[in-house]
């Protein structure tokens, strides 16, 4: 019993000194100073975990870099990587895939001060975040027009089911025109005259592939009605109210076009 009990004690400080061990290495990993490092190891090991921490710095900085060129380009490498330190220095927690690291970079960005002059710069991050998790979202097949074949004029009571991909973000600044204007394989051939208008980003995946689609006030307030659950007739009185001009048929078309639907609900019917 007492050799139980001693053995017990004896795994529990070994525990506890793990664990010590740990925190003191993720916190010595993350520290602003680049000499730091845990306490208890040697200088050899010292050497080797400065590679480490440089290493895994570098890392999550490209992996940023990755999933917001856009914003990189509208601030300057020299920016992007010293606001990318700050962010993985404060970050309490990350995902544990590197292909979506970054999660809390725009509200991160939203309350940095030097951004502030630039505020349009987290709405940009919100639109590349969106186009990421589309990228990634889980797969279904895209609804297409033909499927309400025979229901023209019921249309009015359905209500539709969002792609696992689609994703949309609304902003006061011309968000999608300066995400359309910064893309790498876009050719420099003349200046592009960005807007000033408020823009909505509608992100999704049809055919595998993600695109970002301007929609203006109109198509916005509708298809962020369409996504909330209402039905159609309710989306387009909603829409109307805001715009009098509004138009849906050619708004109607476009948004079962982008695949932003899976499915939708007749009543207690489900398609």
């Amino acid at each position: 019993m007492i050799a139980r009990i001693q053995n017990r004690q004896e795994n529990d400080t070994g525990e506890a000194n793990d664990a010590g061990f740990h925190q003191a290495f993720a916190t010595a990993l993350m520290d602003e100073d680049p000499a730091a490092f845990p306490t208890g190891l040697d200088e050899r090991a010292a050497r080797r975990f400065a590679i480490y921490r440089n290493n895994v710095h570098r890392g999550l900085q490209e992996a940023l870099a990755a999933a917001y060129p856009v914003v990189k380009t509208l601030v300057g490498e020299r920016f992007f990587y010293a606001v990318a330190a700050d962010y993985m220095r404060s970050e309490p927690q990350r995902s544990p895939s590197l292909a979506l690291y970054g999660q809390g970079f725009a509200a991160f960005l939203a309350d940095n001060d030097a951004v502030a002059r630039v505020p349009y710069i987290p709405d940009i991050a919100r639109a590349e975040r969106a186009w990421l998790e589309a990228l990634h979202e889980a797969d279904a097949p895209a609804m297409m027009a033909t499927d309400l074949a025979g229901l023209e004029d019921r249309l009015i009571s359905l209500c539709f089911r969002a792609h696992p991909a689609t994703r949309m973000v609304s902003s006061n600044f011309p968000i999608v025109s300066l995400w359309q204007a910064n893309q790498a394989d876009r050719k420099p051939a003349r200046q592009v005259p960005i807007p000033d208008r408020a823009e909505t980003a509608l992100i999704t995946r049809p055919h595998f592939q993600v695109q970002m689609t301007l929609l203006d006030g109109g198509a916005g307030n509708f298809a962020s009605q369409l996504l909330a659950g209402a039905s159609v007739g309710e989306a387009f009185e909603y829409a109307l109210a805001q715009d009098a001009d509004f138009d849906v048929t050619p708004v109607f078309a476009r948004l079962l076009a982008s695949g932003m639907f899976c499915g939708f609900t007749l009543g207690d019917q489900g398609f």
